[in-house]
């Protein structure tokens, strides 16, 4: 989903390793640095700049639970942090947002457990002691997730994937160090400019129309253009334009005024992941031409028809190749940028999966309202029979993507 926030956060693009020597005038008081654990080079050089002596807590990136929060939130209290810097993937950057508010408010850690069996989505109450909340600088080294300007986080609890909302989610600097992201494996590159073009079009999708309709067809083309640079030769540059157009999608006018819940297959690939253990974006490839093809042939439920067509033009006018028939064009694309879906999907998991998505997002709330057990499982068991008839068969997108 997208949220409401105040625009506070303060963006910086810098060239390749220029962080280290300018994260110090953005920091308040005692900082710390929390980082991926893989990320030994790029830790070791902001040690060497204005993080200097700095307390530092690494960890291993994957979903962010209560525990994860615990842990940070120690860090944070027992080294009396009043900056947390974070640098890392999209789990990592919701750790330390989530970790930095529920320092200042406690009680809203007991909140996000009352509720976390209602729905999928917690809106927070607002913080009683903001001005305890430490200051956050967040430094990507992925693309797509947005994390770093979003005013939304992901929790694992122990009734399922949760999606906090907060205005105070967002980071107080967002840092985009093209060096962050130069140990990014290319392929994933290519699922972050995904997930950022999906993040937008499938709000579109689910929205009426807007005058925005231009900024984000004009978003989209720019995504599109960049992964076919990337694909012929990928660079410093091209990666930062990536990683500055995710948080365009947050900060941008695209998204203004769209139903906040308009980008459906999202909630579906959340819950797929989620139960089958897989990562989102491989949840999100294998759903996302189904959905588009229900939409297509008049499911309203899960976008309008019209604004796909319309959509998907702006996409082929950039790339003529692609075809012309959204479901398909996707598909294509996600073939050419080395994305696959799961290749098979056990019964077991889609009934499991369909009763997680309309319990947490189903029923009279407004996610999915009006998508019943029938059209889920329905796209579910499309999902895995489609990867048969990609463009290319799986054992070809297999070689590209280890040649990638």
């Amino acid at each position: 989903m997208i949220a409401d926030h105040i625009w506070r956060t303060r963006c910086i693009i810098l060239d390749v390793g220029t962080a280290p020597r300018y994260i110090g005038g953005l920091t308040r008081g005692r900082a710390g640095l929390v980082v991926d654990d893989a990320l030994t080079a790029h830790r070791d050089r902001m040690l060497a700049g204005d993080l200097k002596g700095t307390p530092v807590l690494e960890l291993r990136s994957g979903p962010v639970t209560v525990e994860t929060l615990r842990k940070v939130g120690s860090f944070i209290r027992e080294n009396g942090l009043q900056t947390v810097a974070g640098l890392g993937g999209g789990s990592i950057l919701d750790a330390v947002k989530l970790a930095a508010l529920f320092t200042a408010d406690p009680n809203l850690a007991v909140f996000a457990e009352r509720h976390a069996k209602r729905s999928g989505l917690m809106v927070l109450p607002p913080v009683a002691n903001l001005k305890e909340r430490p200051k956050t600088i967040l430094m990507p080294s992925t693309v797509g997730t947005g994390a770093e300007v979003s005013a939304v986080a992901c929790l694992d609890t122990a009734v399922g994937r949760r999606l906090i909302v907060s205005r105070h989610l967002t980071g107080d600097a967002a840092m985009l160090d093209a060096g962050h992201l130069a140990t990014l494996p290319r392929h994933l590159v290519f699922e972050g400019l995904l997930e950022a073009f999906l993040r937008v079009a499938g709000t579109m999708i689910g929205s009426h129309h807007s005058i925005f309709d231009d900024d984000g067809h004009a978003l989209i083309q720019r995504m599109v253009r960049v992964g076919q640079q990337v694909s012929r030769k990928d660079s410093p540059e091209l990666r930062l334009t990536a990683a500055r157009l995710s948080m365009e999608t947050h900060t941008g006018w695209a998204l203004m005024g769209r139903n906040p819940y308009g980008a459906k297959h999202w909630y579906l690939a959340n819950e797929l992941a989620y139960v089958t253990g897989t990562r989102k974006m491989t949840a999100t490839a294998s759903v996302i031409g189904p959905i588009w093809e229900e939409v297509g042939k008049g499911a309203a439920e899960w976008g309008d028809s019209k604004r796909l067509l319309q959509l998907w033009t702006a996409v082929t006018a950039v790339d003529a190749s692609l075809d012309p028939n959204p479901a398909h064009g996707i598909n294509e694309l996600m073939w050419r940028w080395g994305i696959a879906g799961l290749q098979t999907l056990s019964e077991e998991s889609v009934v499991r999966t369909t009763d997680a998505t309309l319990r947490n997002w189903g029923g009279g709330l407004p996610m999915l309202r009006g998508i019943d057990a029938m059209q889920i499982q329905y796209v579910l068991n499309a999902a895995t029979a489609g990867q048969t008839t990609l463009p290319c068969p799986t054992g070809q997108l297999r070689g590209a993507r280890e040649r990638r």
